[in-house]
């Protein structure tokens, strides 16, 4: 009787079939790598080769800064960073100099400061912006906005709020018109309507504020406060902030501080998530260079809940909506 093969173990007819088969598999393989263009196979191993440009260490800025960076390094061996900071260098023929010996595929520049000598130093490398209000689209520039779309701030209000109905906002149409148009586009899908001013001053957004304090409904109506420095300030938001309790007005805002200094709820960005989507963007930059340089809108937020002003409102907080919340204030 014949002797059975053990389990698993080919035949040998079967087993020179399949040592033909393995043979003419790898021979195959290693014609389709001989021909393939050098560039195409290195690339598909070599990491991205960037700089990210920051200001000269500051303890206002350096903790966002940080977050950013460290988004940005979260995608490991897929980027290759080279840390420069502006304080390194006398001058733009010096920063010309530094950042072309390192030869980097781009540039990120995070912040106002090291976008501005960037593109004033001269240079053409590709560059990617983080840390900075501008406004998405294409453009000159790639990069990802701090400003986040309203949709997130404004859906999330009607999801707490759905009694309200008009959201008024003050801004500056030299920098925040295309966020308010984007606001109004997307109000009708949310159940809103937005009712814009425009002001260019403090002196001027302040009489804006205090009259649709004066004169606003606040059983349907809120008050949206941009993160513009120049229009709410320490000289207006105390008395923003009193008037609005006193009359049991809602204030929204897109600055983490006012929620800090008493309105209900704000949205701000992801740091780290947003250095995340800047890293995903340089990746997508160096697979196709060709691509049409991009702002994208930002696509993390958070937001933060005063807890004192919504007990104010007559809004009750419940566990399940704290828990969408990524920061909760006014709890003493």
């Amino acid at each position: 009787m014949r002797e059975r093969e053990k389990a698993g173990t080919p035949a040998p007819v079967e087993w020179r079939a399949l040592t033909r088969l393995v043979a003419g598999s790898l021979l195959f393989a290693l014609i389709i790598s001989a021909f393939s263009p050098p560039d195409a196979r290195a690339q598909q191993e070599r990491p991205v080769e960037a700089v990210i440009l920051r200001p000269a260490p500051n303890p206002t800025f350096d903790e966002i800064f940080n977050a950013i960076e460290m988004g940005i390094r979260s995608r490991g061996s897929a980027l290759s960073i080279t840390e420069r900071r502006l304080d390194a260098f006398a001058s733009a023929q010096a920063m010309r100099n530094g950042i072309s010996s390192d030869a980097p595929e781009l540039v990120f520049t995070l912040g106002r400061q090291a976008d501005e000598s960037y593109r004033s130093s001269g240079l053409d490398i590709r560059q990617v912006v983080g840390g900075l209000d501008i406004e998405p689209g294409l453009g000159s520039r790639d990069g990802v906005s701090l400003t986040a779309d309203p949709v997130f701030l404004l859906s999330r209000l009607k999801t707490l709020m759905p009694e309200k109905r008009r959201i008024i906002v003050v801004y500056d149409p030299s920098k925040d018109r295309w966020l308010i148009e984007r606001a109004k586009a997307i109000s009708a899908s949310i159940g809103i309507t937005i009712v814009a001013h425009e002001a260019t001053t403090l002196s001027e957004a302040s009489n804006h504020y205090w009259n649709i304090l004066k004169y606003g409904n606040p059983e349907t109506d809120v008050l949206w406060l941009l993160s513009n420095p120049s229009f709410v300030s320490n000289s207006n938001l105390p008395r923003l902030v009193e008037e609005s309790w006193r009359r049991n007005f809602t204030i929204i805002s897109n600055n983490i501080d006012h929620a800090r200094r008493g309105t209900f709820i704000a949205i701000y960005p992801d740091l780290e998530a947003m250095g995340a989507q800047l890293a995903d963007l340089a990746i997508a930059i160096s697979e196709n260079p060709n691509k049409r340089p991009e702002v994208e809108p930002l696509g993390a937020v958070k937001f933060a809940v005063n807890k004192r002003i919504a007990s104010h409102l007559g809004i009750a907080i419940s566990a399940q909506d704290e828990r969408s919340f990524d920061l909760i204030l006014g709890e003493r």
